[in-house]
């Protein structure tokens, strides 16, 4: 079993799960696993050391960023396993892009996506579908590092674009700051898609 896991018996709050202790890896190690387990649909939580949640959130930082450990349903195991043995093994970089592109061109498929969703909400930010696909979107885009050629610096303020935009769909839905928001974001991510 790869890195250090314990399991954990949840008892009736819900399915027992396994805790990876990823203490030994950098922020960028995290941030990689984090983009595997939300690009393949894996369920889970980070955890303090202390075994508190941190919760995932539209503002600056991301909970792999101070947490160390992974918590994920037993039914997953062995998908995680497998993930973490590519990651440490040397199979796949760390930042979470193979050799031959696959997850760089999912990484890519996020931006894109992003971008995307950004363009049609702009056009008409009252359109529940077209918010429902943005926030889905942005979740991704929040959850995932930089796209290759995309500097760290302006990856951050798209992160920062779609948490404003998600806030202003959800807060009072005015439609001319979510349409300010998501043109800035598209244009922003123009260049790059």
């Amino acid at each position: 079993m790869p890195s250090d896991a314990s399991d954990r018996y949840t008892g009736d709050e819900g399915p027992d799960v396994v805790i990876y202790e990823l203490r030994d890896w950098t922020v960028d190690m995290r941030a990689g696993l984090e983009t595997r387990l939300v690009l393949e649909g894996i369920e889970h939580q980070w955890e303090a050391g202390t075994g508190a949640d941190l919760e995932f959130s539209y503002e600056t930082g991301q909970p792999w960023e101070v947490a160390t450990d992974l918590a994920v349903g037993t039914d997953q195991e062995e998908r995680v396993d497998l993930i973490l043995d590519e990651l440490e093994g040397g199979d796949a970089e760390l930042d979470g892009v193979d050799d031959d592109g696959g997850s760089d061109e999912a990484v890519y498929a996020v931006m894109s996506n992003l971008y995307v969703a950004a363009d049609r909400l702009k056009d008409d930010p009252e359109d529940d579908a077209q918010a429902g696909e943005f926030f889905d979107a942005a979740d991704l885009a929040l959850a995932t590092p930089p796209p290759f050629g995309v500097e760290a610096e302006v990856w951050a303020r798209v992160q920062g674009l779609a948490g404003e935009t998600s806030a202003a769909l959800e807060g009072d839905g005015d439609a001319d700051l979510v349409r300010e928001r998501s043109q800035a974001l598209r244009d922003l991510l123009f260049g790059y898609v």
